[in-house]
C-alpha cells in the first residue's frame, strides 16, 4: 500500500488461527493502523490479496464493502455514542436481529463483559475502563469473525492500563474471539497477545509467541523492540562467540557456520553480578 511515493505496507504476510490474540507491535508510523484500516475495508490495497475463513475479502475484481466483512474493530477512543445508553450502544449493532434474539445476545455479553449495573447509564457517566468494556461488549454482540483492536489502551490512565489490559484479556479468551490489535507498548503486546508480530517500515520481520521473540529475535531491529538490550560484535568459534569483552556461550542455531560474523543481543536480565574475592567495593 502506497501514500503517494510513501510505501506503508510492503510484501506483508500474516496468517492468524481461530481463537488467537495477535498484537502488531512497532514504533509510530510503521504501518500498524494502515493494516488495521486494509483488513477493515477502510483502505484498499494496491496489490495483494484478504481472505477471512476461505473467504475472499479483497482481490482481483473482489472488494467486499466494510459492513459486509464480518469484523469488528474497537476504535482508540472506543467511538461510543454519547446521546444513547451502555443498553443501547451495545443494541445498534444488532437492530436487524428480532427482539428477542437482540435480548439474548444482549445478556451474554453483558454477562461476559461484567457491565450489567452499568447498562442505564451514559458514556459521559463512565470510567475509561468502563467505556472500553462497553465498546468490547458492542463489537462482540455482533460475533464478528474477527475482532481489530487499534491501541486500545492508550487513552487510560497508567494506573487503570494493568488491570483493564487484564480484564479485556480475560473477556478475549473467554469469547474465544480471534483478534488483531496494534500497540507500541511492548508490555501490552507481551501480556495480551498468543502471538507477537513485530513491525518494521511496513513489514513484518518477526511473528512469533512473546517468549520466543524476546529470547530468539530474528533481527536486531526486533530485539531492540522487544525488549532492553545491548550489542556486542562477534565470531562463531565453536560453541561460544569471540567478542571484545571475551568470549560469550554460544546460544545460536547450529546452522550458523564456525567463523561467522554475528552480533549477539544481551539482555538485562543476561548479566549476573558476582563478588570479587579481590575488590574490597561496595555496590
Amino acid at each position: 500500500k502506497r501514500f503517494g511515493q510513501v510505501i506503508a505496507i510492503s510484501g506483508l504476510d500474516l496468517d492468524l488461527n481461530h481463537g488467537e490474540i495477535v498484537s502488531i507491535l512497532g514504533s509510530s508510523g510503521c504501518g500498524k493502523t494502515t493494516l488495521l484500516r486494509l483488513i477493515a475495508g477502510l483502505e484498499n490495497p494496491d496489490e495483494g490479496s484478504i481472505e477471512l475463513e476461505h473467504r475472499h475479502l479483497f482481490g482481483k475484481n473482489i472488494n467486499v464493502p466494510p459492513n459486509k466483512r464480518g469484523l469488528g474493530m474497537v476504535f482508540q477512543d472506543y467511538a461510543l455514542f454519547p446521546h444513547l445508553s451502555v443498553r443501547e450502544n451495545i443494541l445498534f449493532g444488532i437492530s436487524t436481529l428480532s427482539k428477542k434474539d437482540q435480548e439474548t445476545k444482549l445478556k451474554s455479553v453483558l454477562d461476559l463483559t461484567r457491565i450489567e449495573k452499568l447498562i442505564s447509564r451514559f458514556p459521559s457517566e463512565l470510567s475509561g475502563g468502563e467505556q472500553q468494556r462497553v465498546a468490547l461488549a458492542r463489537t462482540l454482540a455482533t460475533e464478528p469473525s474477527l475482532l481489530l483492536m487499534d491501541e486500545p489502551f492508550s487513552n487510560l490512565d497508567a494506573s487503570l492500563r494493568g488491570s483493564v489490559r487484564n480484564e479485556v484479556r480475560d473477556i478475549l479468551r473467554d469469547s474465544e474471539s480471534t483478534t488483531l490489535f496494534v500497540t507500541h507498548d511492548r508490555e501490552e503486546a507481551f501480556s495480551i497477545s498468543d502471538k507477537v508480530a513485530i513491525m518494521v517500515d511496513g513489514n513484518i520481520q518477526q511473528i512469533d509467541p512473546p517468549d520466543k521473540i524476546y529470547f530468539w529475535p530474528n533481527t536486531r531491529k526486533v530485539a531492540s523492540l522487544s525488549g532492553s538490550c545491548d550489542f556486542l560484535e562477534g565470531i562463531i568459534e565453536g560453541e561460544s562467540i569471540k567478542t571484545s569483552v571475551g568470549s560469550i556461550e554460544r546460544r545460536t542455531h547450529s546452522i550458523i557456520e564456525n567463523g561467522a560474523n554475528v552480533v549477539v543481543a544481551i539482555r538485562p536480565n543476561d548479566f549476573v553480578m558476582t563478588p570479587d574475592p579481590k575488590g574490597n567495593n561496595t555496590v
